[in-house]
């Protein structure tokens, strides 16, 4: 059904989606230049103006409720991206727990999609997520969600409800198991590396068990991550139609 362009609509659709750029990952990115953002956008609303019915809980009848509709709306989007930002924050911590237990702590390096420093294994999880995400087409799947949220959550008909609360706090909870998951077979290995040259330092005092057991470490951890990779790819693939579902939750909690 082709509806008529509405500007009203353009601006509250204009809202959601520039929330939705300011967390989701990919079209976060500080890579990419603020004016092709605002371009992608304004081309991605005035579409989904044009063809999405966007529903309004109140009509805006004076320009404070259309203020507070843009910042409501602007608000659901950047909700939107942040349940998808969690998941890629889950893999990078996993990386970090990784670092600290490989040594690699000290040695960051620049994430293009937030512009900080990570640590190496945080980095090479996130680059491995991104593909996977990319794979499944998960920014579609973002956008997607954005187009059916209206059905939901109208203009002006968001309720930041205690059952969202709860939802918005288990999912970010959720996050920290995630990383223990994902990196627990390094430091398992790394741990077990350990106690082995604990008991080789009690037989063999002479040796020097420190020069021995970091590039020990290093090397213990990288055949873990190497054995395991075919794994991690199959969990992350899993992992991100879970948050998917939890994104689904979200949005129909917004909208009661």
């Amino acid at each position: 059904m082709v509806l008529p362009f509405n500007l009203e609509s353009f601006f509250m659709v204009f809202g959601r989606m520039t929330g939705l750029f300011l967390s989701a990952p990919v079209f976060a990115n500080r890579q990419l230049p603020a004016r092709i953002k605002i371009l992608v956008i304004i081309i991605l609303s005035a579409a989904m103006a044009y063809y999405v019915p966007v529903n309004y809980a109140v009509q805006l009848t004076s320009p404070a409720y259309f203020i507070a509709a843009l910042v409501l709306e602007i608000a659901i989007g950047y909700v939107i991206g942040f349940v998808a930002y969690v998941c890629f924050a889950a893999i990078q911590l996993a990386g970090q727990i990784m670092d600290m237990q490989m040594g690699f702590a000290i040695v960051n390096v620049v994430d293009p999609m937030s512009g900080t420093q990570i640590p190496l294994m945080g980095n090479f999880n996130n680059l491995l997520a991104l593909v996977i995400y990319l794979s499944i087409n998960g920014h579609h799947f973002l956008i997607q969600a954005v187009v059916q949220s209206y059905q939901a959550v109208p203009v002006l008909g968001a309720h930041f409800s205690s059952d969202f609360m709860d939802l918005l706090v288990k999912i970010t909870v959720y996050m920290f198991v995630i990383a223990i998951k994902i990196s627990a077979p390094v430091v398992i290995a790394i741990l077990t590396t350990d106690i082995a040259m604990g008991f080789v330092a009690r037989t063999v005092p002479q040796m020097n068990v420190f020069v021995v057991g970091i590039p020990l470490k290093i090397f213990m951890g990288l055949i873990a991550l190497v054995l395991m990779l075919p794994v991690y790819i199959w969990f992350m693939g899993v992992l991100f139609e879970q948050f998917f579902g939890y994104l689904d939750e979200i949005i129909l909690a917004l909208g009661l």
